[in-house]
């Protein structure tokens, strides 16, 4: 598959204008979307990745396949996505099955300072989606960003001895956070992202609570917002569909334009190689 793409920088004041215009074009209310957002970084090199590891059992057929060409490609940075809510952040660690009981007699004990005590987060039961971005295609002649994509499930829960198996470390993790509307065939997400806090920063492994979310960090200092255009296309090497897509994107910018001038990425600022 592959994906194409156009950008915008979007100021913090203008953000509650542009949610609003942007109902407006699609005729719907925005989605809200939390995810965290794991980055891995292959070590090893292609054709030395085993998937027959424990975890990998619960990914099937088609998923395993898909999952295996991804991974067992070039050396890349790759990314986890799973969603969350706003409630799961300050939320008790654990889940409401381990003690039903004290949870309906308000007997658990809770950490201080919660934000939202009666919700408990589980960390062995959220679900994740790796999902695979190529460096940008050079040379085309398309005012685009188009790259090669392709995503799959992946089991539930600690994701890392999958992932050491399959040759990938884990680096870092962050929050994205944002509106999503649907035009035609476009994907539109009005987001920002969102970092821990200071002194959570040096963890070599994903965070199995999280903190309150007033504690999160916005990675742009003066609050702004990326508004992301996207397309799909099942079969990137078929020209006539990747110019009907890259039409479609140039007719959303023409709507948009008087609001925000959505452009094609910077190359190298979306390359996902490991070096």
């Amino acid at each position: 598959m592959h994906e194409l793409l156009l950008f915008a920088s979007v100021p913090a004041h203008q953000h509650h204008e542009l949610l609003q215009q942007l109902a407006g074009l699609t005729a719907m209310q925005p989605q809200h979307r939390l995810e965290r957002r794991l980055i891995f970084k292959a070590y090893r090199k292609p054709g030395l990745i085993n998937t027959r590891v424990g975890a990998s059992q619960d990914v099937q057929g088609a998923d395993l396949q898909r999952l295996n060409k991804m991974l067992n490609g070039g050396m890349f940075y790759t990314q986890v996505v799973g969603p969350v809510s706003e409630e799961d952040f300050g939320a008790a660690p654990g889940t409401a099955a381990e003690n039903p009981d004290a949870l309906m007699s308000g007997t658990t004990d809770l950490p201080s300072g919660t934000e939202n005590a009666a919700h408990r987060y589980s960390y062995e039961t959220q679900p994740w989606k790796l999902e695979f971005r190529d460096i940008p295609e050079a040379g085309t002649r398309s005012a685009v960003t188009s790259r090669l994509m392709a995503s799959s499930s992946l089991p539930s829960g600690d994701l890392i001895p999958a992932m050491n198996a399959w040759g990938y470390s884990f680096v870092t993790e962050y929050v994205v956070e944002g509106d999503t509307f649907i035009h035609n065939d476009i994907v539109i997400f009005l987001h920002r992202v969102l970092h821990y806090p200071t002194e959570d920063q040096e963890l070599n492994e994903p965070r199995r609570q999280l903190p309150a979310f007033s504690q999160m960090n916005p990675l742009e200092r003066t609050g702004s917002y990326v508004l992301q255009a996207a397309i799909t296309v099942q079969e990137g090497g078929n020209q006539e569909m990747m110019k009907t897509a890259s039409q479609h994107l140039f007719g959303l910018r023409e709507q948009l334009k008087s609001a925000v001038r959505l452009e094609q990425a910077d190359r190298l600022a979306l390359d996902t190689r490991a070096k």
